[in-house]
């Protein structure tokens, strides 16, 4: 495996140099011409090349712009927000339906088993669910703690039952 790793980009880089060394249009010294080429438009559009400070309008137009393009940002993470939970709270109930199903299909399955695998969806789910939604940090901290606190109890309690009948076979 890491010889094809390094196959692949040992040839990857091969092309790619190859690339860069071979002629563009026909000249032998394209290259230096369009890096002369970038260098002129970087220089002719640096703030620096402008004669003095910009007017007044110009900062006005800008911050104008600036403002809208944030307003686009916030409005696309708000939509991706709610499509992400919209597709947690649309995997819960396949996910729990799965679980259930797999379940059912043990032989050996008891109500611990049950609990601890409809626990474990809930909480997970329900921590992607608060996270996404969250939108500082200091919105997460309670939230979080309160499904760690309930996911400890499930998993402790059912393994603290586990233990004690290990102990005690003969009592069920």
């Amino acid at each position: 495996m890491r010889c094809v790793t390094f196959w692949t980009i040992f040839i990857s880089l091969t092309v790619f140099c190859i690339s860069l060394a071979a002629p563009v249009n026909g000249s032998a010294d394209s290259l230096p011409g369009l890096l002369q080429q970038w260098e002129k438009r970087i220089e002719n559009n640096s703030p620096s090349k402008s004669a003095g400070k910009p007017s007044e309008d110009e900062i006005a137009a800008s911050n104008a712009k600036l403002l809208e393009k944030q307003g686009d940002l916030l409005l696309l993470q708000e939509k991706h927000r709610m499509q992400l939970l919209l597709a947690i709270v649309v995997s819960t109930p396949i996910l729990l339906v799965l679980a259930l199903f797999f379940l059912k299909k043990t032989p050996d399955c008891t109500g611990e088993s049950l609990v601890s695998a409809v626990g474990l969806v809930l909480v997970v789910e329900g921590t992607m669910f608060i996270a996404v939604s969250a939108i500082t940090t200091e919105q997460l901290t309670a939230p979080i703690g309160i499904l760690g606190a309930i996911a400890g109890y499930l998993f402790g309690s059912a393994k603290r039952r586990g233990l004690d009948k290990s102990k005690n076979p003969q009592q069920t």
